[in-house]
């Protein structure tokens, strides 16, 4: 499996250049920030990767708890920042909890699925984290934290009756996500339907994220040079739209080469996976792929206006210090996987 370690640090080492020199060129402010975060991340990573998973399997209902502690103080205590109540104020820093709780569930539903335990209680336990995120409101972490559970249901049990509950379980929980919904994130979805609906409102972001992409032609305006990004017609431009000031400045070739590494990555997972016995890990590692695809295909998908924005991040790549350990973190536990599997 020397192989596939190789692999996934090539991967990982292929988007994070990309990603700095980005925040470099479009955001150089908080480059510095940016850097201290991947280096704090890369050391989380190293000591995730010597971890003993099948011990903190059998932590999986603490950490549990944990999490649903953790989005309780940030409902409650967080701090508030344009209208969502994401972070945690810890003095030094402030953490966005919903990326923390990512990492400590793989293994509450990883662990809770291999022991055969009821299935209600394991769809009824997952709805509480969703709920408490979507509350916040962060409807992209939500959405994750929905994701992971029915992957690893459907996984682990697929069969007529995994299809239907899984079927069942959208139908229910759309209506309750729209209830939930603040009035932005419905504009969000009516924008994506139409975007021209309303060019200067809320169908604004997708149309310049198409036009930046657009302007980066096959070898893009080079470092510095996109104009979209840098001269602040493209909103967010290092963060939910940081693939698109990427393309503007790479062009296709880069973006090519960015999607090759992310494709290369969630190839290693799946390989990974179906070499480990041990049907804990098996769902651990299917978690942690269903994390990176899905929030790869949804960041992709909405700088190219082929998804609504939700403000999914692009992991490894989107500005941001808890987004950023949080997929380091993942990653040194997908290096244990891969010697495990070994």
């Amino acid at each position: 499996m020397g192989t596939a370690r190789s692999k996934t640090l090539i991967s990982i080492g292929i988007i994070l250049i990309f990603s700095l020199i980005t925040i470099w060129s479009t955001v150089p402010n908080l480059f510095l920030y940016q850097l201290s975060f991947l280096v704090t991340g890369a050391i989380i990573m190293y000591y995730f990767s010597k971890l003993d998973l099948r011990l903190i399997l059998g932590l999986s209902t603490p950490l549990y708890a944990l999490s649903v502690l953790l989005l309780l103080l940030t409902l409650f205590f967080g701090e508030n920042i344009r209208g969502s109540t994401r972070w945690l104020n810890l003095g030094l820093f402030s953490l966005q909890t919903s990326e923390v709780v990512k990492v400590f569930l793989i293994f509450f539903y990883a662990n809770f699925l291999a022991s055969k335990q009821k299935i209600s209680t394991y769809f009824l336990l997952a709805l509480v984290p969703f709920l408490l995120v979507l509350k916040q409101p962060d409807l992209g972490s939500a959405l994750v934290l929905l994701a992971i559970p029915l992957v690893l249901y459907g996984s682990n049990r697929f069969n007529p009756k995994t299809l239907l509950i899984l079927l069942i379980s959208a139908i229910v929980l759309v209506p309750v996500g729209l209830k939930f919904a603040k009035p932005y994130q419905l504009e969000r979805i009516e924008s994506f339907l139409n975007p021209y609906s309303d060019t200067a409102g809320g169908g604004y972001n997708v149309i310049q994220s198409i036009i930046t992409i657009g302007s980066g032609r096959f070898m893009g305006k080079g470092v510095s040079l996109g104009t979209q990004s840098h001269l602040n017609f493209l909103p967010e431009r290092h963060t939910d739209f940081i693939f698109a000031s990427f393309v503007e400045e790479f062009g296709l070739l880069g973006s090519i080469l960015v999607l090759a590494s992310f494709f290369m990555l969630l190839q290693t997972m799946l390989n990974t996976a179906s070499k480990l016995k041990d049907t804990g890990l098996y769902l651990a590692q299917i978690a942690i792929f269903t994390i990176f695809a899905f929030q790869a295909f949804v960041n992709i998908g909405m700088n190219l206006g082929l998804m609504p924005v939700t403000g999914i991040t692009l992991p490894l790549f989107s500005y941001g210090g808890s987004s950023l350990i949080s997929s380091l973190a993942l990653l040194g536990i997908q290096l244990k996987l891969i010697d495990i599997a070994a």
